[in-house]
């Protein structure tokens, strides 16, 4: 071979020689990173490992003492697992006894309960289930779930799980305040008894949870108790009662109540023997009593179907609400006995106004039917006299005078009689009396003997009234005092004060006054201290009945020998 060939054969290999060294460094340093990385890697699973072990003890953790309740269920509603406040909470060891949450769902939200959980299988989840469970131990709870449905790897539905929140305080507070709210918004400027008993009946039925709530109002005069509201069962489409019933004061949980004024809860109508059977038996009642001063004016009573229905929580917030109503149900009490006694009072007036009429009418006639007579007995008398009277002596004359003197005496009494019969209590304000001019008019037309004074110490006010009414009472007062003036100077003052809302008059004069034992009696019909022809003891009653009319009073101040002085008030 020429060394040619030999030295590129050579010179090949060489660079075949390098050409495997540099791989075999390449490679080695390949087996080197992959070394690295491999420790690299089992580091990293080693920590994932430790990680996943972890988050395992973790969500364990979480598991197990999360505040509330956790439950997973299968699809037929089996309990597969709960953690301990979920336990606690329901009062069931799902470890040792097969729980089926059917077996949890209150029985009135047992339909609502399997519509919701068609509904968390359809949609995979939900978030604002409310309603009510039933624990071991028979207690019925509010409670809010959140669920979820859990998949296996083809994302079928296998399970479903749920945090449940007890919520049945919270729940309660919010039903007190909005039931508060409901009753003081729905009685506000209601002034019937039975709207504000309906009212506060159904709002309490609503709350209690129960289809029977009844009002019962204290009728003191019959001594016993009246329904005037019942909620559902027992309302007519009006809110009327049906059937009402009556319960005598002391029986029955009602009546007892009433009369202790001692709030009750019977958790079994069955073991009572107070228990008064309406339209059907239920085994729980609620029974309060509204009070208003110190006295039971009305009984809210509520019922319920199973037993130890109603809680203690209960009593003390329905009694709240009693305190709350007292007031407003005392006031429509009162307006309704008002409305009672008002209208009493028109038909009294009815019949007051007709007897008042045929008493004047019969005031009218008999005055007639007795004037003509002793007019025709007067005249017949002076008609003998003046026939006879040579024939008389001295002293028949002086009979047939007293005859006319008793006859005219009796004439002025039958019209005093007719006139004080003919005053009412009907009086004109449309008419404007100037009582100054009145006054002076009337002295002028009254004979005021020589001897006697009459003065106006200030001038008199102008009143709305009856003139003719003002005129009776000033000169049934000044006649009196000129009357019963025994000085050689009489002297009447005739005087007014004003106040406010009244005008106060007085008439004093220096006669021969009354004693202190008469200053009643004097206002009496046919009350005449000194009798004589002119006085008929009706005047003073005229006075009174005046003053009476425009809402004033009248009284009276004297001193034997020194006169007399009579005031009066009459309203502006």
């Amino acid at each position: 071979m020429k060394q040619e060939k030999v030295d590129i054969l050579e010179r090949a290999l060489e660079r075949q020689k390098k050409a495997r060294k540099q791989a075999e460094l390449i490679l080695e340093q390949k087996s080197l990173d992959l070394f690295y990385a491999s420790q690299e890697l089992n580091k990293a699973n080693i920590k994932l490992a430790e990680l996943l072990d972890e988050k395992t003890s973790q969500l364990k953790g979480v598991f197990e003492n999360i505040n509330d309740s956790y439950v997973v269920i299968d699809l037929h509603g089996e309990v597969l697992k709960m953690n301990d406040v979920a336990e606690s909470f329901f009062g069931y060891d799902f470890h040792s006894e097969p729980i089926n949450v059917q077996k949890l769902i209150y029985n009135e939200d047992h339909e609502y309960a399997l519509k919701s959980f068609s509904q968390l299988v359809k949609t995979g989840h939900f978030t604002d289930y409310t309603a009510r469970i039933i624990t071991k131990s028979k207690e019925v709870k509010w409670v809010h779930i959140n669920g979820s449905i859990i998949y296996d790897k083809l994302k079928k539905p296998i399970a479903a799980q749920g945090i449940i929140r007890d919520i049945t305080v919270e729940r309660e507070k919010r039903l007190i305040v909005d039931m508060i709210n409901n009753i003081m918004k729905s009685i506000l400027g209601k002034e019937n008894i039975y709207e504000i008993a309906w009212e506060i009946s159904s709002s309490i039925a609503t709350y209690l949870g129960t289809n029977d709530c009844v009002i019962y109002l204290v009728n003191n005069q019959e001594n016993a108790l009246e329904q005037i509201a019942a909620y559902h069962n027992k309302a007519l489409p009006d809110n009327q009662v049906l059937n009402k019933v009556i319960i005598p004061f002391g029986k029955g949980i009602v009546g007892n109540v009433a009369q202790t004024g001692v709030a009750e809860i019977i958790g079994n109508t069955d073991k009572d023997q107070r228990y008064i059977l309406d339209d059907e038996r239920r085994l729980s009642e609620i029974t309060v009593p509204i009070i208003s001063e110190g006295k039971v004016i009305a009984v809210i009573d509520a019922e319920h179907k199973n037993e130890n229905y109603f809680k203690k929580e209960q009593l003390n917030t329905i009694e709240n609400i009693a305190n709350l109503v007292s007031f407003k149900i005392k006031s429509a009490i009162n307006l309704r006995e008002r409305k009672k006694t008002e209208s009493l009072n028109i038909e009294l007036l009815k019949k007051l106004e007709k007897s008042n009429e045929e008493l004047h009418e019969y005031a009218h006639i008999v005055s007639h039917d007795l004037k003509s007579p002793l007019r025709s007995l007067a005249a017949l008398t002076t008609w003998i006299k003046i026939d006879n009277l040579s024939a008389f002596d001295e002293a028949s004359l002086q009979n047939f005078k007293d005859i006319e003197i008793t006859l005219e005496t009796m004439e002025n009494l039958i019209s005093d009689i007719l006139k004080y019969s003919s005053l009412d209590a009907v009086v004109s304000e449309d008419e404007v009396v100037e009582l100054d001019s009145l006054i002076k008019n009337l002295i002028l037309v009254l004979y005021v003997p020589e001897n006697i004074t009459i003065n106006i110490l200030n001038k008199l006010p102008n009143l709305k009234g009856d003139k003719t009414k003002f005129q009776q009472l000033f000169q049934n007062l000044i006649g009196n005092a000129i009357k019963f003036n025994n000085k050689e100077n009489g002297v009447i003052d005739i005087d007014v004060e004003d106040y406010n809302s009244f005008y106060k008059f007085s008439i004093k004069d220096n006669g021969i006054g009354i004693q202190d034992r008469h200053f009643d009696s004097i206002f009496k019909i046919f009350q005449s201290l000194k009798k004589d022809q002119n006085s008929s003891g009706i005047g003073l009653s005229i006075v009174k009945k005046i003053v009476n009319i425009y809402k004033g009073e009248v009284w009276l101040e004297s001193e034997i020998d020194k006169g007399t002085t009579f005031y009066f008030t009459i309203k502006k």
